[in-house]
This record gives structure tokens, sequence and C-alpha cells, in this order.
């Protein structure tokens, strides 16, 4: 049995020395076949889109030029794999693909990784256009050093303008016209028959093809031919063209301005396409009527270069000036400020002294501007009423006015603010004077190009025949005068008549030469012998409040209203008050209709209500919020002595609503653990619970002490629309080990156009990566030069066991042919065979053989 274990110990043995033999061949040669290669796999990590002056945008419009710097990881690729000057890009290869964009950018690429880091680079497309159809920009990448296949990628321009909203980008603007007509007399009079010549000059480069003018007088004069439409073909640039047509005036001539309505419609090369441009002026003629008497008051504002901030508040100044020498008495000032401007202290109406003539009054008021300005010039409404002695009677009036304030908006384009130099001379009928027109440019930016008109009313006129002016330019801050010569009627209509001065002009926005428009009034005193009704009492608001901050939107409030009846000797009965809310507001548990049975002269009456500020839908405009107006309207009756009048009264009063800010974002989830060289992500949740869009949303790292890389510090997110949730992910990798802490910064607009800003300090412990992890195998022999991998020594195990068991079977056999006690089992083929005892006898003797089961010793 000895003998046996020894031989199958040798097999053993011989069988390990073949696979000790034979492995290490086999090894070799299976890590020789080891041919992976490297797998590009190139992702984007930012973008930024500016204009061609480096601004950053945020819209873009058809057809603008734009740059597009797009910031992109290759985790797979090192930057020693591509170079080892991070300064030399030669062995990247950038294509810009077909997508939403034109142009082919002219791709500069900037590596921002260093040796050993994952390849990390800045690639940047210059002047291309968005076509206006989608928002894809593609590209492929490739690495001539490198046997890998390009990386073909695109992403999302969230700042490409939608398609039916885009602005016309036109490269040549659209042509600057000059319509003037002249009369071969001063006025009109009744079956008069007279020439009128109608002159457009064309103050642009551009031809005008095909023109077409289209004449509609007023309906006191016509045309003697009949004909109203006229060709002109073209008029090139820098030219005029003239025609005259013969005008009759009808046989009654209402005493008012008559005019006759210039429409031009014509074609022009804009640079990429022949489209049609029109143009339209009025040329007003003056016919004669009759003249009045009145005491006369002139409204205007004290003007100061101070600009109205949004939010912002400041003093306005009313002067109000009796340019007659009749007194006027129980002066009542009533103030409607425009939509996006209001009084804190809830007050509008004013009561003034009396005024002796050739006298001025002044009255300052506290204004304050609404969280986002609906444009730059806002304006303050002035309705005075008054009284004054008319022989034995006392006869009440009202004049009217209206205040401009400058407000700072946010667009670049130039503010004008047209005025006139006023003088207390009073012009009379068929008399003349010079008008100063005052244009100020409040804003920084130049305006150029600019086409003033001035459309006059019914009593005036201009003898020079000319009504339209132009300037070249009026840079920021500067001011441009126009002198005109007026004439009144020999009979004006009233006391105050007014030119309106309109003034159209192009100014460059950043992005291309885009038109701008402005316009004005300047009053100029009259004398004027209309006669007047009797006294009327007015029934008018005084003061009201609302609380005197502005209202959230979908909140309630008080509005408490002073009603006042301005008359000193009548009382007013049966008075009905409605409310008129409009959309923007409701009233609440009650109706908004009241009736007070009297109101005594020169008594006050006090109503207050709830009222609801609604949460309005934004139809097409940029916000809900602002000054809202509601409308106060009284009916009522008096007594005249013999006989009993009714007279209606109706008062806007402006409350300012504005949408509280629900935007929501969570504080920023940290990553686990922090290690040097590794790249960690933090994340921010936001949700939108407004009704209304945000905008401009960026996310920015700032702050930051300690070293590490961010792949992107600056996120542009653009718009986030109501309701929207998501997350906002930022990667960085600290360099040392160490405490690391920046700040998340993140901007945008309100729903109120109010720019907000949210910050999340962040700190964080950055440590050394740690050791690779010991799986715990066994100790193996000295290293060789080749290692027995695992599955050679898993097979040879199997080749020992069965060579065990063959073995084994061999002997059960050839016991149970023999049925002996014995094994005859020889290693060697020649030697004999040997009976070997199956039990072993500890004291040196063998027991017989029996029929009982023997036991084996192996």
């Amino acid at each position: 049995m000895k003998s046996t274990l020894q031989k199958l110990r040798y097999i053993m043995a011989m069988l390990l020395a073949i696979i000790l033999i034979v492995s290490p061949l086999r090894t070799a040669a299976a890590l020789g076949a080891d041919t992976t290669g490297i797998k590009s796999n190139l992702a984007i990590t930012g973008y930024k889109v500016t204009d061609t002056s480096g601004n950053i945008l945020s819209s873009v419009p058809s057809g603008y030029p734009v740059n597009l710097e797009i910031m992109v990881k290759n985790p797979s690729i090192k930057t020693s794999d591509i170079t080892s000057d991070s300064a030399n890009t030669s062995n990247i290869d950038v294509s810009k693909l077909v997508d939403s964009f034109s142009g082919d950018g002219s791709p500069a690429v900037t590596i921002t990784s260093q040796a050993t880091d994952p390849l990390a680079m800045t690639i940047k497309f210059t002047g291309i256009k968005y076509t206006g159809s989608g928002k894809t920009f593609k590209f492929m990448v490739g690495y001539k050093n490198l046997t890998v296949d390009y990386d073909v990628t695109d992403l999302t321009i969230t700042e490409c303008a939608d398609q039916e909203n885009k602005p016309d980008n036109q490269v040549t603007p659209t042509p600057t016209l000059l319509i003037t007509g002249s009369l071969n007399r001063d006025t009109l009079k009744p079956d008069q028959l007279m020439d009128l010549t109608i002159n457009i000059e064309n103050l642009s480069d551009s031809s005008l093809q095909d023109a077409v003018v289209t004449l509609n007088p007023s309906e006191s004069i016509y045309l003697v031919a009949g004909k109203t439409t006229f060709f002109l073909d073209t008029i090139g640039g820098k030219q005029t063209r003239s025609f005259t047509v013969k005008i009759k005036t009808g046989s009654e001539l209402p005493p008012a301005s008559q005019s006759v309505g210039v429409d031009l419609k014509y074609n022009y090369d804009n640079g990429s396409a022949i489209v049609q441009g029109t143009a339209s002026e009025k040329v007003n003629l003056i016919s004669e009527i009759d003249e009045s008497s009145e005491p006369i008051l002139f409204i205007s504002g004290v003007q100061t270069d101070e600009v109205l901030k949004s939010n912002g508040e400041r003093d306005v100044t009313i002067k109000v000036t009796n340019m007659s020498d009749t007194m006027a008495s129980k002066i009542n000032v009533v103030l409607t400020p425009s939509d996006s401007i209001y009084f804190p202290n809830g007050k509008n109406s004013f009561f003034l002294p009396n005024m002796k003539g050739n006298s001025e009054e002044r009255l300052t008021v506290r204004i304050k501007a609404a969280g986002a300005l609906a444009s730059t010039l806002q304006s303050i409404g002035v309705e005075v009423k008054y009284s004054y002695t008319n022989g034995s009677s006392i006869v009440q009036e009202t004049a009217t006015g209206k205040i401009i304030i400058v407000t700072a908006d946010k667009s670049p384009a130039p503010v004008l603010f047209i005025s006139g130099s006023q003088t207390k001379d009073i012009l009379k009928g068929d008399e003349e004077k010079d008008v100063t027109l005052q244009i100020t440019n409040m804003g920084e930016t130049t305006a150029s190009d600019i086409t003033v008109s001035l459309n006059p009313s019914d009593s005036l006129y201009f003898p020079d025949g000319q009504s339209s002016f132009f300037l070249k330019e009026i840079k920021g801050h500067t001011e441009e005068s126009i002198t005109v010569k007026v004439k009144a009627a020999s009979e004006p209509s009233s006391s105050l008549q007014t030119i309106g001065v309109d003034a159209s002009y192009s100014y460059d926005s950043g992005g291309g030469i885009v038109p701008g428009t402005a316009s004005g009034k300047v009053v100029v005193v009259t004398e004027s012998h209309k006669e007047t009704d009797a006294s009327v009492p007015y029934l008018i608001v005084s003061n009201y409040s609302y609380g005197g901050a502005p209202v959230a939107a979908n909140t309630a409030f008080k509005l408490s209203m002073d009603f006042y009846n301005t008359s000193s000797n009548l009382s007013i009965e049966n008075i009905v008050v409605t409310l008129e809310t409009g959309e923007n507001f409701s009233v609440a548990s009650s109706s908004n209709t009241f009736y007070y049975e009297s109101l005594g002269a020169g008594q006050t009456l006090t109503q207050d209500l709830d009222l609801q500020a609604l949460l309005v839908a934004n139809s097409g405009q940029t916000s809900i919020s602002g000054a809202k107006t509601v409308e106060v309207s009284f009916k009522y009756e008096y007594n005249t002595g013999s006989k009993r009048a009714t007279n209606t009264m109706s008062e806007k009063l402006s409350i300012p609503i504005y949408l509280p800010d629900r935007f929501e974002l969570a504080q920023p989830q940290l990553p686990d653990f922090v290690a040097v060289g590794q790249e960690s992500v933090i994340t921010l949740s936001y949700v939108n619970k407004g009704k209304n869009p945000i905008s401009n949303v960026e996310a920015a790292i700032e702050d930051i002490t300690g070293e590490m890389e961010t792949p992107a510090k600056v996120q542009q997110l653009g718009n986030i629309e109501a309701g929207k949730s998501s997350t906002i992910g930022f990667a960085f990798m600290p360099l040392q080990p160490g405490e690391l802490s920046f700040t998340i910064r993140i901007t945008y607009e309100d729903a109120n156009l109010e720019p907000v800003i949210k910050e999340f300090p962040v700190l964080v412990s950055a440590f050394d990566a740690p050791p690779p992890m010991d799986m715990g195998m066994p100790e193996m022999a000295p290293e060789q030069d080749s290692k027995i991998p695992l599955p050679w020594l898993i097979g040879a195990a199997i080749v020992l066991l069965a060579g065990i068991g063959i073995a084994v079977m061999r002997i059960r056999k050839a016991r149970a042919q023999k049925k002996i006690s014995a094994i005859d089992f020889s290693w060697e083929e020649d030697a004999p065979a040997q009976d070997l005892p199956l039990t072993e006898d500890k004291t040196g003797g063998t027991a017989p053989s029996t029929d009982a089961p023997s036991k084996t010793e192996v």
C-alpha cells in the first residue's frame, strides 16, 4: 500500500512539472495578444453665446451674427496623448456640420487641461448666424495622431429666438423719407381754387422703385382732377421728386384745421431681397374761424436731468401759469399717472390758491416707478378745473396738460425728450412768431438720421409750408433745436393750441441698425374769446388710498376714496358712483355701484370697499405687474335755478400690483467623499411655483478659496417656465488636500423683470485618494518573469484529480477479480505481484483473513 501511495505522488509531481513548463509559454502568448486601444468619449460641459463684441446674449434672433464657445471634455484621452505643449492644437481637427446655423465658424481650439489630465478644451465658432429654424448646433472632433473615430455631437442652443418672434434683420435699413407740402396761399377760404405741391425727399442712399403716392384730403376740400393716386416711378438716393395738384375748398368750410394725407408705397433692395416699404405724412392746411376770449392756464413741468429708475422715487414739480389778465379761482388739480408710475402716498388731487392774472403757482408731488417699466418715457396727465367771473355769472373751465417723466430702461435705445422754449407772449389772430423745439437725447446711444414731423392743432399753421425737418444725429446727453415760424388763424378756436412732434430715427443696437420713434407736444398760447356755459358743479375723487405700498397679485386690499363737490354754491343730488375694475381687480363681497342722496356744496364723503388684485394671464405682455387702473364714474343731478340738469364725470385711479417671487432653490447636495484629483459633483434642485416664467437664469461658482478646477464656472440656463423643476449641477476637482470654500450664485429676473440674486456658500474637505484595495489573495511563490494564471492552476488540479480517480478504480477492479484480501499491483511492468496485508497488527502479527469488510489505509 505504501508503494502504491508513493507511485501516486510521483505521478502528481510529473504532472505538476509539465504544467510549470508549459504555462509560462501560454501566458506570454496570451499577454502578447492584448491589443486593447483608446476609445474616444467626448462630452459637452458647457457653452456660452456672445455677440461680436463679447457680450453674453440671452436671445439670438434669426440672421444675427454670434460667437459660440463650447467647453468639452474627453475623459478617455489624456492631454499628453494629443500634445506635449497645450498651446499646440495642430493634432485636433474640428469641423462644423449642417445644422440650424449658417457659416463654418472658423473653429479655434484652446486646450485647458494639463499633461496627465483628461483632455479638456474650449472650441470657439465665430460669426455664425442663426437660420431661424430649429435650435441645434452640430460639430465633430477628431485627433490626427490617434487611431480613433471622429466624435460627432450636437447641443441645443436655448437662446435661439422663436421663429414667429424673430425681429427683422435687414442688412440695409429702411429708407428715410421727408414728405412736405406747400400751398400757394396762407389760409383756406370757402370756394377757393389753389395749387398744392407735394415734395418727397429721399434722404437715404437706397433707390426707391415703383413709387406710388395716394392723397387723402379731408372732407372740406377735394382734388379738382378727381385723381388721388400718382405714379412717380423711381426716386434715386439723395433725390427729391415733386408734383403739384389743384385743390378746391367747399362753400361751407368748418372752422378747423384741414389736411391732405400723403401715403407712399415703394420697393427697395434691403440687401437680400426686394421688399416693400411705406411712408405716411399729413400736410396741414388752416382755415379761418371765429375768435374768443377766456382766462388762460398753461401747464408745464419743471424739468430735471434726474432719471427715474425702476422702483425708484423722486419729486416732480408741476407749474401752472395764468397767462391772461383774468383771475382764476377754486383751482382743483387732478393728476393721472401712466401705467408704470404711481403716487406712493395715494393722493392725486390737490387745490391751489386763487391765481391773479400773469401769475404762477407750483405743485410738488412724490412719484415712484413700478418694478417693470413699460417704456423710457412715462407721463403724468394734469387736469386743472377752475372758475372765473364772466360778467355777472361764475364760469367753470378745464385746462389739461401732460408732464413727461424720463425713466431708465434696460434697452440701449436713445431716449429722446421733446420740449419747447415757452414764452409768455400770447399769439393773437393772424400774428406770427417763432417757436423753438428742443430735442434732448437723455440716453447714452447716438440717434441718427432723425426725421421730425410737426402736426399743428386746428388754429395754427406754418406760413412757410414746411412741417418736416431732418437732423443728422444727436449724441448721448446732447440737445438739438429746431425753430419754426407759426401763425395763428384770425379767430383761434381756443386759447391753448398745440404742435404735435413725431420723431423717427435709427441707432446701432450692437447687432445692427434698428429704427426708433419718439413723440411730444408743444403748447402755444393764443388769444380766444369763446363763450362758455354757466357754472357746473364737479364731483371728483379728491383723495384715495390703497395702503401706500404696491399690492401683491391675488391678494385682497382696502380701497378708500374721498368724493368732493367742487362747487361753492350748488349741491348735487341722486349721485350714482360706478367702479369699473377691469381685468386686474374685482370687488369683494359688494356691488360695484353706490348711491348717495345728496352732497352739499364744498362737502366731502368717504367710501371704503374691499378689492381683490387678480392674477391675470400674460396676454402678450412682458409682465402683469406695474401700475393698473380703476375707473370711477359719477352721474348726478343739480339745480341751476330755473332748470334741473344732469352731469357725468369719470376718473382713473392708479394702483400698482406686483407678482411675488416663487422661484425656489433647495440647499446644495454635497458628495459623501471628496478626493484630490477626482471629479465630484454638487447639485441644486429648483422649482418655479409661480404662474409666469423667470428669465435669464445664470448659475456660477464664485469666491473660490483653495486649489480646485471646474470645467464650467458659469452656466446659462435661459428661461424657466412656470411649474418646471429640475436640478443644476457643478463638477469640480480638488488639486490639493484641505478645505475648499466657494459660493454658488444664482441670478435671474423674476416675473416683474426685477433682478434677483441668491447665494449658497459651500465648504467641503478634500482628502488624498485612498490606495488600491487589497483583495486578500494568498502569497505566491517569488515573482518570475511570467506568473501562472489562475485558470491554468484550476486546470492542473482537475487533471490531477482525474488521475487519482483512475488509479483507485483500477485497484478496486483488481481486487474484485482476484477476490483476495491483498492487492496485486505493480508500478513496474515485470515486477511480481505481492500479497499485502489488508490490516496491520500493531503488535507485529497478522490477523487471519475473514469475510468481514476490510479497511484500507491510504
